[in-house]
């Protein structure tokens, strides 16, 4: 009776606001009535969320994705709820290691992947910095390895496809590469300039005792002795930091300055020559894909009895001074030497008179330089003479070298000449006149004529005395008797 009186109710009710409607007067034609039932609308149907995406082999057991790691196919990727008591959705990776599972609504969730072997092992999660497109997101170990941490998904989520896990697989010990022994060298030299640089012309010095140590120097690991041309040979069983040391041949010896070749490794010494490693290189660090290092080189200062100093052998300087008859400046043929001219040997500074002398009949002259060093030459004329043009021509055995500027300041002399040790003399330093003045000194001289019947009279013959710079002197006169 109760359930027939509940389904007719509504219809009553309907029917009863019809009634009520119809009562109304023409000036309620227009007023709204709005009837509200009592039912529920349909609820939507809610949209699934994808979940994903990729499953890896994490080669270098970092935890990041890294260009070159490839996916895992395989692999059973499953959706549980967040307490882990139903498995709610499950895939297998696909050949590039992607899965995806549904969660049917939005709420709270986790992710479990299930190793594929036994003996797999996964990543470090959260390893990519903060990137969490790059990282895996699997526990790797404690009360939730193989599961994500809980995560909750909004209504307004459709997808999540940065769930990631990276796994380590095993993979059987493939036997290890016996090591290749890594070559060790290369010379030890006499340093003769002392300035730590292979020189040309530098030799190599033969059995000289090489050792290879161990980096703390503990230990001998291996030893040689230089050959004739001062090179050497040592090996390294493996990679790893090593040292060289040489041991100097002789107790008075002494090693080179290290590293003066301006950065060049090929030519410098690499032998600490004082303190705590001296005779030792410092450490030096071998990678195992190195088979030889050829350029750990020693420089070595041998100690030599000094020997007694050669006695300085005097250095003959000359030669012409001539009278320069077409003022070319060149000894040409046919022109003249200049008897009795004075020429000296002076200091590169002009402080100092050395040595003083005149030229012969043939215009030749020699001064004596008492060693090598710096000197100049100078020559004093006649009064009325001037020079020719000094350096004409290319050949300086037939110019003249003497400046003949008379404003020059080395006015009469030549330009510095340097004598080196190996020189015993000089024989191209000459003088040309333009022009020849009278002899300004005559010394008395006697010269008896024989003529017959007359008596043997007095003459005086011009003998030049020693001139001196800058003085005139007058001729001394004797009356006859």
């Amino acid at each position: 009776m109760n359930k027939k009186l509940f389904m007719v109710a509504p219809f009553l009710i309907f029917m009863l606001l019809i009634g009520m409607l119809s009562s109304r007067s023409s000036s309620d034609v227009n007023a709204q009535i709005i009837i509200t039932f009592p039912f529920n609308t349909p609820t939507r149907t809610p949209t699934p969320i994808t979940l994903g995406d990729f499953v890896w082999d994490d080669l270098d057991k970092d935890g990041r994705q890294d260009a070159g790691e490839p996916g895992i196919s395989g692999v059973t990727v499953q959706l549980w709820n967040s307490t882990k008591t139903q498995v709610i959705d499950s895939d297998v990776t696909n050949g590039s290691g992607n899965y995806t599972v549904v969660a049917p609504t939005s709420g709270n969730y986790r992710i479990r992947v299930v190793l594929p072997g036994g003996w797999d092992s996964f990543s470090p999660k959260d390893q990519a910095g903060g990137n969490n497109n790059l990282d895996s997101d699997i526990n790797p170990s404690g009360g939730d390895t193989g599961f994500t941490d809980v995560f909750s998904i909004a209504s307004n989520v459709i997808s999540i496809i940065n769930i990631d896990a990276g796994i380590i697989l095993f993979r059987t010990p493939t036997a290890t590469r016996t090591p290749t022994p890594i070559t060790l060298g290369d010379f030890v030299w006499d340093d003769l300039d002392k300035d730590g640089r292979q020189d040309a012309g530098e030799p190599g010095i033969s059995g000289v005792t090489v050792q290879l140590w161990n980096s703390t120097k503990t230990q001998v690991i291996d030893s040689d002795v230089t050959n004739g041309s001062g090179n050497y040979t040592v090996v390294a069983p493996t990679s790893g930091n090593y040292r060289i040391r040489v041991v100097l041949p002789g107790g008075w010896d002494s090693f080179s300055p290290k590293d003066q070749a301006g950065g060049n490794n090929n030519l410098d010494s690499d032998i600490n020559p004082s303190g705590g490693d001296t005779g030792f290189t410092d450490v030096f660090s071998i990678a195992s894909n190195v088979i030889s290092i050829i350029n750990i080189d020693a420089g070595i200062i041998l100690f030599r009895t000094p020997t007694a100093t050669r006695t300085p052998s005097p250095i003959n300087i000359g030669n012409l001074v001539w009278h320069d008859l077409d003022q070319d400046g060149i000894q040409d043929a046919g022109e003249p030497g200049i008897p009795g001219i004075t020429v000296q040997l002076w200091d590169a500074a002009k402080t100092t008179l050395i040595h003083s002398t005149t030229t012969n009949n043939s215009g030749i002259y020699t001064l004596v330089a008492p060693f090598s060093g710096d000197y100049r030459v100078r020559v004093v004329p006649f009064p009325g003479s001037s020079f020719s043009d000094k350096d004409q021509g290319i050949d300086d055995t037939k110019d003249s070298d003497i400046n003949h500027i008379i404003i020059s300041p080395n006015y009469q002399y030549t330009d510095i000449i340097s004598i080196a040790s190996n020189v015993i003399s000089m024989t191209f330093i000459d003088a040309g006149l333009r022009t020849v003045g009278a002899t300004s000194t005559p010394t008395l001289g006697i010269i008896q004529t024989a003529t017959p019947s007359e008596t043997p009279t007095l003459q005086f013959s011009a003998t030049p005395l020693p001139d001196y710079p800058n003085k005139i002197f007058l001729p001394f006169l004797s009356k006859g008797s």
